[in-house]
């Protein structure tokens, strides 16, 4: 059943985000067209600042999560219910605070930006809009919340796709009729508050029994949430300004048409993670539900199949990123917005690295193993920050994403990992470093060989074909041999038989 239930979020996900996916590009090229990359830039510079206010939430999300996954995997409607009233206080707190801190931020706008801004609109007026569309969702995240954890996730998934849909098209009309940025905000609003009902909507329909009477959560479990939390602050703070600041700094120490350029790159970078993280995504509640359940031995070798999954489909994404994006962008708007490709090669790093630690993370956050490194995101925060800024000054974007990197690099993955095998699996992390240096060298191997033989290659379609060609039969070389690459082998059996 638990393998079913992944199955189908994946299937789902997957579908929905290639649709969702295509509308993206759509809307972009349109947007690129219309308005121009300095506008671009401004999107994706407020996307950031407003996602760096998600620290209010203070970690109440995972802590929540990892006190549902108990009471889900033993049908405990009562003590769900009173988790649920818990988490809507919470939330209505930190959507009052987002908002609230969102319109202290308003006079030092100004400071984000380098250079002048040409754009002939209120630069707050689009802030306020930002802000709005953002603050939102948390005023229904414990309606998310409750879908999401009991394996539904397909469910909200679906509803997100339906509205980014409708929104998509209405955008994409605004700005071929208007060209207006600020209507095209407004339908971002619109497309908010609709996601938002249908999920509220949605989530009392499944489980009615929330809108029951509920008893006060205990004080004892109160006190186990609240202790997480302030373990987790930690770590909302170091992934958020890790994560958020790339955008940020390169506003304040580059320039908006440089993040424009950026932000196209990301557009495709993300929704390829998005991709590589369904994976994870649809097998979190999953992941869970077998942590509360399974023996040691049999989470473990859980984890290593979805490690190889995601291994596997980054490295791919990785060698096809690396031969085709830089063409791709110059087929589909012009060799202006093209990055210089030590840049391009530095993102695609960071892609690969990012995704295979999310595997670590998911498993870690779900176990509710918060306390080992709570320190770490601080140092995390020192280091990226001190960097980045340095190199910024010096290399520009490339040095903000050489930042990033090197955090995750150095800081991130051999602390994560040593901390889930001692602490969750009890089985020592030597085992995992090996596989993984194997699979940065298969990676490699991929890279250099395609790359090679692209340089004699001017079709897009056949450098594509390449890519697909040459990874797949390095990564069978290296593979075949080993119990994850005939699981999931027999696992595509079973399911073309269906």
């Amino acid at each position: 059943m638990r393998t079913k239930k992944s199955i189908r979020n994946v299937s789902v996900m997957f579908l929905t985000q290639t649709i969702t996916f295509a509308l993206a590009f759509v809307s972009r090229t349109v947007f690129i067209k219309t308005l121009g990359a300095e506008y671009l830039g401004l999107n994706g510079l407020f996307y950031n600042v407003l996602n760096a206010l998600s620290i209010a939430d203070m970690g109440i999300g995972a802590a929540i999560s990892y006190a549902l996954y108990k009471p889900i995997a033993e049908n405990d409607t009562e003590q769900i219910k009173s988790l649920m009233a818990y988490y809507r206080k919470c939330y209505f707190g930190v959507g009052a605070f987002v908002i609230i801190m969102g319109l202290i931020l308003i006079p030092f706008l100004p400071y984000l930006i380098k250079g002048e801004i040409n754009i002939p609109l209120n630069i707050t007026h689009i802030y306020l809009c930002f802000l709005a569309s953002t603050g939102i969702g948390y005023f229904f995240a414990h309606k998310r919340m409750i879908i999401d954890n009991t394996q539904n996730k397909y469910l909200t998934n679906a509803i997100d796709f339906a509205g980014k849909i409708l929104v998509s098209a209405i955008q994409i009309y605004i700005l071929v009729k208007f060209q207006n940025y600020m209507f095209f905000l407004y339908a971002q609003i619109f497309g908010a508050v609709l996601t938002s009902i249908a999920i509220y909507f949605s989530a009392n329909k499944k489980f009615p029994y929330i809108k029951e009477k509920y008893k006060v959560l205990s004080i004892e479990a109160k006190k186990k949430i609240k202790s997480s939390i302030s373990i987790l602050v930690f770590h909302k703070l170091g992934g958020v300004v890790v994560l958020g600041s790339n955008s940020i700094l390169i506003s304040a120490f580059v320039g908006l048409t440089e993040l424009g350029l950026y932000s196209n790159y990301i557009l495709i970078i993300t929704t390829i993670a998005i991709f590589v993280s369904l994976f994870i995504i649809g097998a979190d509640a999953s992941i869970g539900n077998a942590i509360a359940t399974l023996k040691k031995d049999e989470l473990y070798e859980i984890f290593k199949r979805i490690s190889f999954l995601v291994f596997f489909v980054s490295g791919f994404s990785a060698v096809c990123l690396l031969n085709l994006i830089n063409p791709f962008i110059e087929l589909w708007i012009g060799k202006f917005y093209v990055l210089p490709y030590p840049v391009v090669v530095a993102m695609i790093m960071n892609f690969f690295f990012a995704q295979n630690r999310s595997v670590v993370l998911t498993f870690k956050f779900d176990a509710g193993i918060f306390r080992p490194d709570m320190y770490k995101p601080l140092i995390e925060i020192v280091f990226y920050l001190g960097l980045s800024i340095i190199l910024a000054i010096h290399y520009g974007v490339l040095g903000v994403v050489i930042g990033a990197l090197a955090d995750i690099v150095l800081i991130c993955i051999g602390t994560e990992a040593y901390i889930i095998h001692k602490h969750l699996f009890k089985y020592s992390v030597w085992n995992y470093a090996k596989s993984y240096i194997i699979q940065i060298l298969a990676l490699f191997f991929s890279c250099v060989i395609s790359l090679y033989i692209n340089t004699y290659v001017d079709m897009f379609v056949l450098k594509c074909l390449v890519s697909v060609f040459v990874t797949i039969s390095v990564y069978f070389l290296f593979f075949f041999k080993t119990k994850e690459f005939w699981y999931f082998v027999e696992l595509g059996k079973k399911m073309v038989k269906k």
